[in-house]
C-alpha cells in the first residue's frame, strides 16, 4: 500500500536529493538569537539544538528553505550552541510531498475500479507507483530548470567562458527523457495519463432510454447476489460538482466485526450521530425503497482538550456483516440537539469481501 512518505523517499532517490546529516557549532555573543546554517534546505523536524548542553529544540524555529534558525532565548556570551540535523540538496519535505500529491491527482484523474470506487493514494496499485514517481520527477526537474533559466553565460575579457545556460539545456533533456519514460510505461501498463482506453459497448433500453446494467459473470452454482460493474459513463461535459460531504469508502470482511474511527475538530456534545448502510443511495423507479441493510452502532469519545478532535467510532457486529452484499452505500450524519440541524459529513460505498473460514456453517447459512 502506497503512502506519501515512501513515495517521497523514492522521488528523492530518482533526483539524487538524498538527505545528509550535519553537525554545526556556534558561539553566543549575548545579543544574537538568529543563526545561519551553512546547509539548506534542511529538515526542520530533524533539527536538534543545544545551548551549553541543554536541549532547546522545542523552542527553536527554523526556515527550512534558507537554513536560518531562531532560538527562543538569547544565548549568553560565549555560550556553546550545537546544531545537528538533516539537510537536502534541492527540495524541502513540503515541496517533495507537493510534487507527489500533484502527480497523483494528474496520474489518477477519473480513475476508478470496477466497483466505481475512486482511486486514492492508499488504494493505488503497486504497479502504478513507479510511473507516478517518474511523473513527479519530471515536475521536480521542471522547477530546477526554471531556476537555471535565470542564469546567464559569463564571458571574461581574458577569454574564460562559463556557459551557465548549459545546465538549463541538460535539465530539459532529462525532463524530456523522463516524460517519454512515463509515456511508455503508461501505454504498456494501461495506466495514468497515457493509458489506452478500452470501452465496452453498452445496450440502451428502448423503453427507458437508459443503459442496461452489466454484471460480473458468475458460476452456475453461485447463489450470491449479482455484482454490478460500474463502467465509465460519458457525461458530455455536464459534470456534477462534488457535494459537501467528504467521500469515504469502507472496506470490510464478511463475518468480521467492523470498527472505524473518525476525528472531528468540533465539540460533539450537542450532536447526535447516525449512520446506515443501504443497497441503493436513492430510491430508483423500479425498486421498492432503498432497502436498509444495517445501522451502525456509534460511540462518542471527547478529547481531553475540551472537545477539540472529538472521535466517533462506528461498529457493525459480525452477525450483520455476514449478510452484506459485495457493494452497498453508507453515510454519516450529525443532528444538532439544539436546533435540529442535520448535516452529512461522510458518504461513500461499502465493499464487503467474502469470508473463507466459517466456524459455524449453520449460523452462516441460516
Amino acid at each position: 500500500m502506497a503512502n506519501i512518505q515512501t513515495l517521497s523517499n523514492r522521488l528523492r532517490t530518482e533526483i539524487g536529493d538524498i538527505g545528509r546529516s550535519f553537525i554545526e557549532q556556534f558561539t553566543g555573543d549575548g545579543v544574537t538569537s538568529q543563526f545561519q546554517l551553512p546547509y539548506a534546505p534542511v529538515k526542520g523536524i530533524s533539527l536538534r539544538v543545544t545551548v551549553n548542553g541543554t536541549d532547546v529544540s522545542n523552542t527553536t524555529s527554523v526556515e527550512e528553505v534558507s537554513g536560518l534558525f531562531q532560538l527562543g532565548i538569547i544565548p549568553s556570551n560565549n555560550a556553546v550552541i550545537k546544531v545537528s540535523g538533516v539537510a537536502y540538496k534541492y527540495f524541502t519535505d513540503t515541496e517533495i510531498q507537493y510534487y507527489i500529491s500533484q502527480a497523483f491527482y494528474d496520474h489518477s484523474h477519473n480513475a476508478t475500479d470496477s466497483n466505481g470506487a475512486t482511486t486514492t493514494l492508499a488504494t493505488l496499485p503497486f504497479v502504478e507507483e513507479y510511473p507516478l514517481v517518474i511523473l513527479a520527477t519530471s515536475m521536480a526537474l521542471y522547477t530546477l530548470a526554471t531556476d537555471a533559466a535565470f542564469d546567464i553565460d559569463i564571458i571574461s575579457p581574458d577569454g574564460v567562458s562559463i556557459p551557465r545556460s548549459e545546465r538549463y539545456r541538460q535539465l530539459m533533456e532529462v525532463v524530456q527523457q523522463r516524460k517519454e519514460q512515463y509515456r511508455e510505461l503508461c501505454s504498456l501498463l494501461g495506466v495514468g495519463l497515457y493509458r489506452i482506453e478500452v470501452l465496452t459497448l453498452r445496450r440502451i433500453s428502448r423503453r427507458t432510454n437508459r443503459y442496461v446494467p452489466v454484471y460480473r459473470p458468475q458460476e452456475v452454482d453461485d447463489g450470491s447476489i449479482p455484482q454490478r460493474v460500474y463502467l465509465p459513463v460519458p457525461n458530455y461535459g455536464d459534470t456534477t460538482p462534488p457535494g459537501p460531504a467528504e467521500p469515504k469508502d469502507l472496506e470490510l470482511m464478511s463475518g468480521d466485526d467492523f470498527y472505524e474511527s473518525f476525528k472531528f475538530d468540533m465539540d460533539l456534545t450537542n450532536w447526535t450521530p447516525a449512520a446506515q448502510v443501504r443497497l441503493f443511495p436513492e430510491i430508483p423507479a423500479d425498486q421498492v425503497g432503498p432497502l436498509l441493510l444495517a445501522t451502525f452502532t456509534i460511540t462518542k469519545s471527547a478529547s481531553v482538550t475540551g472537545g477539540i478532535l472529538d472521535t466517533l467510532t462506528i461498529h457493525l457486529p459480525s452477525s450483520v456483516t455476514t449478510d452484506l452484499p459485495h457493494t452497498a452505500y453508507w453515510d454519516l450524519q450529525l443532528t444538532s440537539n439544539v436546533d435540529g440541524t442535520v448535516k452529512t459529513y461522510l458518504a461513500g460505498k461499502v465493499f464487503t469481501k467474502a469470508q473463507v473460514t466459517i466456524t459455524n456453517p449453520e449460523d452462516y447459512y441460516g
